[in-house]
């Protein structure tokens, strides 16, 4: 018996991806009104995570990364790193729930419910930004990674280790981008899940934008 398949190719197919709304707390009810009556939003960034005092609100090493491997002769290579100095990050939950509202504090929340459009709106209001990442945080015992990939692998144990651009260049192809969402165990919790955005210039500080555009996307929740 033969089978047949249908060929199918005449056909348009249109496929999605369910989107899942993300949560923005904040600990005043002045700043969710700001946001909702005039379009005005904070965007932080690691430079600022690092100077919180309360452990649950930020974190000191923010962006430090370990990547490396082992090569043929079982010698391992790393390399130290510092990611996110160029990047505006909001960070947001995808569940809310009673121990990371106390965490920060909240008195409410912005309810995104498309944060993939909502954060290309805020990217046009962002200076020298020209793409945007998005995804949930990553959370183990370190901000280490041992590379699986044995091109990835290979290549990176094949580079100059004197050479300050080839590293550069090595890490940004075989990293994606990880060491933007590590964070540690302890903060499993908090389900964070993070709006990066790519400057062209290096970010000392967070920065008050006007978006009314995005608030098309959102929802105020008030606890």
């Amino acid at each position: 018996m033969i089978d047949f398949m249908y060929n199918t190719s005449a056909f348009q197919v249109t496929w999605g991806k369910r989107v899942v709304p993300i949560f923005r707390i904040l600990d005043k009810v002045e700043y969710i009104n700001n946001f909702f009556e005039k379009g005005e939003v904070f965007i932080s960034c690691f430079s600022n995570f690092r100077k919180y005092e309360d452990e649950m609100q930020g974190d000191k090493n923010e962006g430090e990364h370990l990547l490396g491997g082992f090569n043929e002769e079982g010698k391992g290579n790393f390399i130290f790193y510092e990611g996110g100095m160029s990047n505006y990050i909001m960070s947001t939950t995808s569940k809310l729930n009673d121990e990371v509202i106390k965490d920060f504090n909240g008195k409410g929340a912005i309810k995104i419910r498309n944060p993939a459009l909502c954060g290309m709106e805020i990217a046009r209001k962002l200076p020298y930004v020209l793409a945007g990442l998005e995804g949930d945080c990553i959370y183990g015992d370190s901000k280490a990674t041992i590379m699986e990939s044995e091109l990835d692998n290979n290549r990176f144990q094949g580079m100059d280790f004197k050479n300050t651009s080839e590293i550069k260049d090595v890490i940004n192809d075989i990293s994606n981008n990880v060491e933007l969402f590590m964070k540690l165990t302890k903060y499993q919790h908090q389900n964070e899940y993070r709006l990066v955005w790519f400057s062209e210039k290096k970010i000392n500080g967070g920065i008050v934008i006007n978006c009314p555009e995005a608030r098309r996307y959102c929802e105020k929740i008030i606890f």
